[in-house]
């Protein structure tokens, strides 16, 4: 992607509303792509999920979330820097987070194809999942299906950002 453009942040205090400038020599398909995921992105809405740790509340944003599991029996949510606990079950953050991005992969476990460092299919009947935080974790065998679809819909790029 890197050959293809180049992403520039300018943090301007000043500014009221987040703006995109897309500059480029002529209006071509590369620029109609740019508009076109700018637009979806914007359209989409994707809620934050509220998590806890100790007595505060965190609203993240779902391209921070890494995974979201079970563990003693409560939802827990797994960010680059930490784990929080979430108060609501699997299946209700699986209704609200971006079915483009996540993917369940196993009764207790939920997570972002964006944050996947490798897949490994060399087991028989079942997927590893290396995650870019270096945990690791596996696809459970009813679910493979799924998971499947979900890098075939998400193209060579699915699952980075």
């Amino acid at each position: 992607m890197s050959d293809l453009l180049d992403i520039k942040l300018i943090i301007d205090k000043a500014c009221e509303k987040l703006t995109v400038t897309i500059r480029n020599n002529e209006r071509n398909d590369d620029v109609e792509g740019v508009i076109a995921a700018i637009e979806a992105y914007a359209n989409k809405k994707i809620p934050m999920v509220p998590a806890y740790f100790k007595d505060s509340v965190v609203m993240l944003p779902q391209g921070q979330i890494f995974r979201l599991y079970i563990s003693n029996r409560k939802v827990m949510v797994q960010t680059s820097g930490r784990v929080y606990e979430v108060r609501k079950t699997l299946r209700e953050l699986e209704a609200v987070l971006d079915p483009d991005r996540f993917v369940r992969i196993s009764q207790s476990e939920i997570i972002n194809l964006r944050k996947v460092k490798s897949f490994d299919f060399s087991a028989t009947g079942t997927i590893g999942v290396e995650m870019e935080n270096g945990e690791s974790t596996w696809v459970a065998r009813r679910r493979i299906r799924d998971v499947k679809s979900a890098l075939m819909k998400g193209g060579s790029h699915g699952f980075k950002n």
